[in-house]
């Protein structure tokens, strides 16, 4: 099974053109998930967030919606939970629509790790898509059914437009590799 995720939703390239003008900008993490299925956040992202925040991204998304989220190093800067935000609050808040933990632990790659924050097992694995393969689809085919071998990988596309992203989905389903 596999899962393809933007770095964030307001990350799209062509965001501008993607969001309706008259759209609120609290409301563009809804209308992204009215399309995707998921979303990746980077610490730096999530970790200067109040807790109401992090409940009304939960609140805003349909009920099979995930996130998934970087775990924050050991030596993480202090500044980066100021607001209280650690991975057991950030697991509370987010509650179900909390898809796993991303441990990067090589350039591109990563664990990733059940949802629940008190647990560190693993539960499949995260790739970075090379920005290269992003626009070619064919090329991308290819390097996602070598991705899919693992049990679970989450697929992180970095700074797509929302037509490479709608691909990418698209391709994930037609070579059946789409979550259930």
């Amino acid at each position: 099974m596999v899962t393809i995720a933007a770095a964030g939703w307001w990350a799209l390239t062509d965001a501008d053109t993607y969001y309706p003008d008259d759209l609120p900008e609290d409301w563009r993490l809804g209308y992204f998930a009215n399309d995707y299925a998921a979303v990746y956040l980077p610490a730096c992202a999530w970790g200067n967030q109040r807790i109401e925040t992090i409940g009304q991204w939960a609140g805003d998304v349909n009920e099979a919606f995930r996130f998934f989220l970087e775990q924050p190093q050991a030596d993480a800067p202090a500044g980066m939970t100021s607001a209280g935000m650690t991975p057991p609050a950030m697991a509370a808040a987010l509650g179900q629509r909390l898809g796993g933990w991303v441990r990067w632990h090589a350039e591109g790659i990563g664990t990733l790790l059940r949802p629940d924050a008190a647990t560190s097992a693993p539960a499949g694995r995260a790739v970075a898509c090379p920005q290269a393969l992003v626009p070619d689809l064919r090329a991308g085919a290819r390097w996602l059914r070598a991705q899919a071998a693992a049990a679970f990988t989450l697929v992180i596309l970095t700074r797509p437009t929302s037509t490479q992203l709608a691909n990418w989905r698209q391709m994930q389903q037609l070579l059946g590799l789409a979550e259930r």
